[in-house]
This record gives C-alpha cells, sequence and structure tokens, in this order.
C-alpha cells in the first residue's frame, strides 16, 4: 500500500486598508460685536459670521478639489463608508480564523510526520519480513530438487540411509521456520495493516482540510482586494471632496 506524503501550501495576502479620516466636529460660530454707532459719522460694520450652510468639512483630506458633495452624494458617501467598515472588520475577523486554523493544520501536519516514522519502521520490518520469506522460498525450492534427486538415486545404501535423514532433519527445520514465519505474517499484517489504514485515513482527512483551507483563503483574498479597491475609490470621490455641514446634520436627521 502506498503512503503519501502532504503539503501545505498556502498564498497569503495581507489587506492592508488605510485609516479612515474622521469627520472634524463642527466649531460654533462666534458672533460679531456691531461697532458703535455716532451721529454723523458712517462706520462699516463687520461681515456677518459664516452661516451653517457656509462651513465644509471633508471626510479625509478634503485636498481633492473639486465641486462641493451634494447631500445627495454625501448621504451615499455616508452609507457607502459604513458599508465599508462593516466589511472591513468582518474581513479581519475571518483573516483571524484563517489564521487559526493555519496553525491547527500546521499541528495536525507535524502530528502527521511524527507518526510516520512509525509507518517507516514497519515499512522496513515487512520490506525484512519480505526477505526471509523469499528466503525461505529458495530454501523449500532447493529441498524439494534433492528430494527428487534423492529419491531417483536411492540405492538403499548407507549412504543414502544418510542422506534421507539429512533431508528429513532438513525438512523438521523448514517445517518449524514455516510455522514461525507464517505466525509473524498473520501478526505483523494484522498490526501493520491497522496502522497503515489509520494513518492514511489521517492523511486524508488533512488533505482535504488543506484543500479546504486553500480555496477559503483564496476567496478572502479576492475579497479584500476588491474591497480594497473599493475603500480606494471612496477616498478618491467622498473623502478628498468636501461638504456642507447643514448636509450632514440633516442626513444625521433622517432627511
Amino acid at each position: 500500500m502506498k503512503v503519501t506524503t502532504l503539503l501545505l501550501t498556502a498564498a497569503w495576502l495581507a489587506a492592508a486598508p488605510g485609516a479612515w479620516a474622521q469627520t472634524p466636529p463642527a466649531k460654533p460660530a462666534s458672533a460679531a460685536k456691531p461697532a458703535p454707532s455716532k451721529p454723523s459719522i458712517v462706520i462699516k460694520q463687520p461681515a456677518a459670521a459664516a452661516s451653517a450652510a457656509d462651513k465644509t468639512l471633508s471626510l479625509g483630506t478634503g485636498k481633492g478639489g473639486g465641486p462641493l458633495l451634494s447631500r445627495d452624494e454625501l448621504r451615499a458617501c455616508l452609507t457607502q463608508e459604513a458599508s465599508i467598515r462593516t466589511r472591513l472588520a468582518d474581513a479581519e475577523a475571518k483573516r483571524g480564523v484563517l489564521n487559526q486554523e493555519k496553525t491547527d493544520l500546521g499541528a495536525e501536519q507535524q502530528a502527521l510526520r511524527n507518526e510516520r516514522a512509525s509507518v517507516d519502521v514497519l515499512k522496513k520490518q515487512a520490506e525484512d519480513l519480505s526477505a526471509r520469506m523469499k528466503d525461505y522460498g529458495a530454501r523449500v525450492e532447493s529441498w524439494n530438487q534433492r528430494v527428487l534427486e534423492f529419491n531417483s538415486n536411492n540405492k538403499g545404501t548407507p549412504q543414502s540411509e544418510r542422506q534421507r535423514a539429512e533431508i528429513n532433519k532438513d525438512r523438521e527445520e523448514l517445517e518449524k521456520l514455516q510455522k514461525s514465519l507464517e505466525a509473524e505474517k498473520a501478526s505483523f499484517t494484522g498490526t501493520s495493516d491497522a496502522t497503515l489504514k489509520a494513518y492514511n485515513a489521517k492523511a486524508t482527512a488533512l488533505d482535504a482540510k488543506v484543500v479546504d483551507w486553500n480555496q477559503r483563503n483564496d476567496q478572502w483574498n479576492t475579497a479584500t482586494k476588491a474591497l480594497e479597491t473599493e475603500r480606494a475609490t471612496w477616498v478618491d470621490s467622498c473623502a478628498d471632496r468636501r461638504y456642507r455641514e447643514d448636509d450632514e446634520t440633516a442626513i444625521r436627521k433622517g432627511k
């Protein structure tokens, strides 16, 4: 029976999404103090404080230029940001599970390699037993040939009787050797077959686990790469453009 080894291949892609820019808290507008007026003297009044509608913020640097985000565009950006954050957290959690599974698979592989040592010992014992069985078969064939020659040339002389005695003695030795080898073979076959069967079952199960892990790891890599592309697009179209503060306030209120 053939014993196959198992190799773990693992393709790793560590996604490293950039940090999200936080929306800066809105600063309250400071009230302008009116300048005192005097009769017959015209004093220019200072500009009115900027209203909330004129304040602009950004989800990122806001240095990308381009027109201000409309309220609908801002709503879409905020929705997409929340979605990307959620999926990034989910991807990170799945990465943790995959990493732990990889560690567990490595431990199983090491245990199987340790167990393989005992399988190799059994293999060597099987080869030794096979060699001794082959030697026994050659001795039996030689003994049978001697019997044929003896029967053909037996003349009933004292010398023939001595040959008969030697042949019978060799037969007894061969019979004892046969019983010993058959007993060893029966015992060894039961032990080796059970051990090899258990080893192969573990190897097959581990191989299936590795295939499954590799498939899920590839899927994670593909999904994470797509998510990173989406995040980069979001930065360009959302985080690097400014928007009106009152639009965000309205959106937060469900308007």
